[in-house]
């Protein structure tokens, strides 16, 4: 998810004085003058809304009845892209005032949009509505009766097309299916030659697979379903075709679209293909074809804020172009006017994104002071520029970008001054460096919740790379004029602006290297975030009442607040990964064990599952990480993570794989052995009767027996038996038949495990359920209280069978699945035990 603002972690004080000076700050002696109610009933009203949120906002509905189905959605063309989706560029369509069509209203929509002369089917409200504009605008022309027409259906029978069990979807993205941009049928509304698709603002139908956005099922996992909420959009549908389309369009936002792709093929034609990506996310806001490796690249060192259209875009562009209509002595009515006209066309054409709206109203508040010869206050401006989004959608207050945005202004006008005011010297050094981290400390907090890490180096990497934006615009913007005049000149002039990204990608590579790249903290507590907040704000408050150096002791203090964490005793966390295996232990004293990481139905599960996870908790280091058996379900989450383990920025103590001989390792338990070795991670053999204690936490190896040798990957499953206190549990991988029979024996026997309790707490359920493991007498030797299950939800295998669940509710063992419970979290001191599901079901 892309940091919009290019505020955040704003370090050059060039830049800073760029902003105040374009967009505000009170004027010099006048702070004792100027009153802010808006800023007062701004704040009760961002406070209600907090509060009502807390109180009454649930989770975004989720429409999984219609996943997968074959559907018709209406609705009215918002916004075109291109996108990547799979391994090729895809338009996407975003419709908003949408719905799902009934399957007996879809031939009515069809011939209301086509203009056919044939009677309309189905309702006899739809009939009568029709009718009446027909007979009310004879004196019309044709395309008015037929746009009034149109509409009036669209506004009086909107309930009746929509099917009922998706009443709340009011915006879908579409995903155009590339091979069908030539329409055929005799009801299908031919496109001109120039145009095969849709235009903006025009209502249109469109067919395709529906697929609905879904709720995170861990903690730290993206959240699609509140993310699109938030954008009033509940799903995709894919493979998409346009069916029919009015003949009423948005002329002018279609011809935005029109030069904006224009000038996306010109780029293309002036940069190479990373470049070109990298620029039309800068100059026109095209981030769907980013290149994904510099994507990650610049999120890694905090600078992917540059690819946002935001304030810079507005200091450059539009007061530009303001002071230019100035010089040229051109009356300030007129280019105030042209000024705001101009970044409008540029704010719609460019997606007017959070921070683009922002710095838009900004921007126009500021040049209408000017006009009217009033002090532009820049609180009161952020305070209406925030009411005017969260008016719209109040859910905006839990968005990145809106958060990022907002907060950095934030820490420019209120905290930027009081750590001007404490510099120890006028030395331009340490200005550069704090006036820097004023602007990332405030806006911490909200990179902590969202990201759970931070890039220290950010604060230094952006003194080179904000001064350089200034260039890479105007580059841009230069390569596109001569470029617009003729072709061949725009390829000489895109040089400079390709050496300085290539310096960007360069210096993001270097810090990459660097020990202590990232600071993971883990998601902070609400606790820590308010208190955190309040101590900032003393300091602002209170500053001049303190020493230099109390002041800077503050600040520190209030860092200091997001690595405190408070004792939980042991916790023992079954992540949901799909069908597979995923456990993370940890304990107090610092004790952290992942057992096992894989899916076969998540793809790529260690970026958006795992480590995301493993993040989330503020884990920069595994003291262990066991493969039970290297079967892909157990381990390609770890062999993912391995592959780029300098850029995860979690360090791994060891890597520990069953102890079996050479002939049952098989190609993926030697590809973990190379991968260990070459990211320098020790990689230890583990057999029956080895014990693992790490102060109250004590684990013993059950199985396998040392070099163990089996053709069945399943069978040399890693058992762990884990004692904390009074508590207890049994990890079992993927064992079954002879591996469990001998693990089975070895308890009843207590040779390798005198102190097995009668009855175990907590049992992890082998090989997800299967009917083949898990069987009664072994059951009736562990007696599990709790017993967990991972498995995938509707899995080809059918795990967990019927069997085995009659064989644990016959225990008495209470059972929890992942695909019901999502995440699955136990908390306990050693006596008592608390189970928390991240999902309810």
């Amino acid at each position: 998810m892309c940091l919009s603002g290019i505020w955040i972690c704003l370090p050059h004080r060039k830049a800073i004085e760029i902003y105040q000076r374009s967009f505000g700050g009170i004027e010099e002696g006048s702070e004792n003058k100027v009153r802010r109610p808006l800023c007062f009933i701004g704040l009760i009203y961002i406070a209600a809304v907090m509060i009502g949120m807390a109180v009454a906002v649930r989770g975004a509905p989720v429409y999984d009845h219609l996943d997968r189905q074959q559907v018709t959605v209406a609705g009215y063309v918002d916004w075109k892209e291109y996108r990547i989706s799979g391994d090729k560029e895809v338009l996407v369509i975003t419709l908003k005032d949408a719905v799902i069509l009934k399957e007996d209203q879809i031939t009515n929509l069809e011939q209301v949009l086509t203009g056919s002369e044939q009677d309309l089917t189905g309702s006899k409200q739809v009939l009568l509505g029709s009718e009446q504009v027909l007979s009310t605008e004879k004196s019309s022309n044709s395309e008015d009766i037929s746009q009034q027409r149109i509409e009036h259906y669209w506004k009086e029978n909107k309930t009746l097309l929509q099917q009922e069990d998706a009443l709340g979807i009011e915006g879908v993205l579409c995903y155009m299916d590339q091979d069908t941009f030539s329409y055929e049928g005799q009801n299908i509304l031919p496109y001109p030659e120039q145009s095969r698709l849709p235009h903006m603002g025009s209502l249109v139908m469109i067919q395709g697979t529906f697929y609905s956005f879904t709720h995170a099922s861990n903690p730290g996992e993206f959240d699609s379903a509140e993310y699109y909420r938030i954008l009033n959009q509940q799903g995709r549908v894919m493979g998409a075709e346009c069916m029919a389309e009015s003949h009423d369009y948005s002329k002018f936002e279609e011809t935005l679209y029109q030069f904006r792709e224009y000038m996306s093929l010109l780029i293309d034609a002036c940069y190479d293909a990373q470049d070109a990506s990298v620029m039309k996310a800068m100059l026109l806001g095209e981030k769907g074809t980013l290149d994904r490796d510099v994507k990650a690249l610049y999120q890694q060192n905090g600078i992917i804020h540059i690819l946002a259209i935001s304030g810079l875009h507005l200091s450059i562009i539009g007061m530009g172009f303001y002071k230019l209509l100035s010089k040229i002595k051109v009356p300030i009515l007129v280019d105030i006017i042209v000024s705001i006209a101009v970044m409008y066309c540029y704010g719609t054409m460019t997606g007017m994104g959070t921070s683009m709206t922002r710095a838009y109203i900004m921007f126009v508040l500021h040049l209408c002071a000017k006009l009217a010869g009033r002090t532009y206050d820049l609180y009161t401006a952020l305070i209406i520029a925030a009411l005017s989004v969260l008016l719209q959608q109040p859910l905006y207050l839990l968005h990145s970008g809106f958060l990022f945005s907002f907060g950095a202004v934030c820490g420019i006008g209120l905290f930027l001054p009081a750590v001007e005011r404490n510099l120890f010297t006028e030395s331009r050094m340490e200005k550069l460096l704090l006036s820097g981290a004023a602007v990332s400390i405030t806006t911490l907090p909200v990179y902590l919740c969202f990201y759970y890490e931070f890039p220290p180096y950010s604060v230094l990497l952006n003194l080179f790379v904000i001064p350089c934006m200034t260039l890479v615009l105007l580059g841009g913007l230069c390569c596109l004029g001569l470029a617009v005049c003729y072709l061949p000149l725009g390829m000489p002039a895109s040089y400079p602006v390709h050496s300085i990204l290539w310096l960007y990608e360069k210096s993001c590579d270097w810090c990459t290297k660097l020990p202590g790249h990232k600071w993971i903290t883990g998601c902070p507590e609400v606790w820590q975030v308010v208190l955190f907040l309040g101590m900032i704000a003393g300091l602002i408050v209170w500053e001049h009442r303190m020493s230099k150096l109390l002041f800077w002791q503050g600040v520190l203090c209030a860092l200091c607040l997001f690595t405190i964490r408070l004792p939980q005793g042991l916790e023992i966390t079954m992540v949901d990964v799909g069908q597979g295996d995923c456990i993370y232990l940890s304990e107090d004293n610092g004790t952290r064990f992942l057992i096992d990481g894989g899916s076969s139905d998540k793809s790529d599960v260690a970026a958006y599952q795992i480590l995301p996870f493993l993040k989330y908790k503020g884990v920069d280091y595994l003291n262990a990480v066991f493969v039970t058996h290297p079967d892909s379900d157990h381990e390609n989450g770890i062999r993912a993570w391995l592959e780029g383990y300098e850029e995860s920025g979690i360090n791994l103590g060891m890597l520990i794989l069953p102890d079996v001989d050479e002939e049952s390792k098989n190609e993926d338990y030697r590809e973990l052995e190379e991968l260990a070795v070459r990211n320098g991670v020790p990689v230890h053999y583990i057999y029956a009767g080895e014990k693992i204690n790490c102060d109250k936490v004590m684990l013993t190896c059950l199985h396998p027996v040392q070099d163990w040798h089996s053709d069945d990957t399943n069978a040399y499953s890693i058992v762990l038996y884990l004692t904390y206190g009074d508590f207890s549990a049994l990890f079992t991988g993927d064992l079954e038949g002879e591996g469990e029979r001998m693990v089975l024996d070895e308890i009843k026997r207590g040779r390798l495990t005198g102190n097995v309790r009668e009855q175990i707490t907590l049992l992890k359920v082998a090989h997800h359920g299967s009917r083949n493991s898990t069987y009664e007498e072994f059951l009736k030797a562990v007696k599990p209280r709790i017993a967990l299950i991972s498995a995938g939800e509707d899995n080809s295998y059918g795990h967990p069978h019927k069997e085995t669940l009659e064989r644990l509710k016959g225990s008495g063992a209470q059972t929890l699945i992942t695909y019901e419970a999502g995440a699955i979290t136990l908390r306990t001191d050693g006596k008592k035990v608390e189970v928390e599901r991240f999902l309810e079901k």
